[in-house]
């Protein structure tokens, strides 16, 4: 493999791992997206359902989403009452700003162009 080749196969896998879509995350103890901080997190569709301590469910009372930017615009973050992800138990959905409420899970959902 040439140098030539090598420099477009690193350039291409680059691209290919830094235009995934995602959203930061920081969870709050406090309503409101306020009070006690208990950390981000960023992730996008490809994560699936996250629940549990990787989740803060059950501790966290509100969460502030952020887009990462223009890979996220055909995305949200859609939070559920249950551990598992259960579109028959969303509570809400949020693609930018505060989301209030106690949550089991959550995910990022994909809907498309």
């Amino acid at each position: 493999m040439t140098l030539r080749n090598l420099t477009v196969a690193c350039i291409i896998v680059f691209t290919t791992f830094t235009t995934t879509d995602a959203f930061k995350l920081s969870r709050y103890r406090g309503e409101g997206c306020r009070n006690e901080a208990l950390g981000p997190w960023v992730g996008g569709p490809d994560q699936g359902c996250i629940s549990g301590d990787d989740a803060a469910a059950g501790i966290a009372s509100s969460v502030i989403v952020a887009s990462t930017g223009d890979v996220d615009k055909n995305s949200y973050t859609v939070f559920f009452e249950s551990d598992d992800c259960n579109p028959e138990t969303e509570i809400g959905h949020k693609d930018e700003g505060c989301f209030t409420g106690r949550y089991g899970s959550y995910a990022v959902w994909d809907v498309g162009s």
